[in-house]
């Protein structure tokens, strides 16, 4: 989405972003109540928020209507998600972490990882889904799955090699 050194949004502002997609998804409206029940807030708090992400051109909002992204906001939610989705992803097929705690700590990490390692990372993620993944987790011998290897053998790199 953005490089975390030229954020346009704080962490605060793409959780709002986030949640006011989420909320449109599920539900086809967001309410300034419900983001505060979502995001654990007080209405005044998202109300603050909402008119700075409208500043932004983010969303559009009069008091007392509905919250609706404009389609650069739903673009940067989207990327955020995906994100999200990409790191948990990660965090649970490769680190073999439970699936809460790889929520948890990718919603922390998505606000802090700029594009250029995220692109690596599901390079990588693609590369692994490619093989047979638990052993290259065991490192055992090379297994040859989809005409890719999953560990170190002579001819073949343990890991895939990256595109600049």
């Amino acid at each position: 989405m953005h490089n975390y050194e030229n954020r346009e949004l704080s962490e605060h502002q793409e959780m709002y972003l986030k949640t006011i997609f989420t909320l449109v998804q599920d539900h086809k409206v967001a309410r300034v109540k419900e983001i505060a029940e979502e995001l654990e807030v007080t209405k005044s708090s998202v109300s603050g928020a909402v008119k700075s992400l409208a500043e932004k051109g983010l969303v559009q909002y009069d008091p007392y209507s509905y919250v609706e992204l404009t389609p650069r906001g739903e673009e940067l939610a989207s990327a955020l998600l995906n994100k999200f989705d990409i790191l948990t992803d990660f965090l649970v097929e490769v680190l073999d972490i439970p699936q809460d705690m790889a929520r948890a700590n990718a919603c922390r990490m998505e606000h802090v990882v700029d594009d250029q390692v995220m692109q690596k990372l599901l390079s990588f993620l693609e590369w692994a889904k490619g093989c047979d993944i638990q052993c290259w987790k065991d490192g055992h011998d090379a297994t040859e799955v989809g005409g890719r290897c999953c560990t170190k053998s002579e001819n073949k790199p343990l890991v895939p090699t990256p595109k600049s």
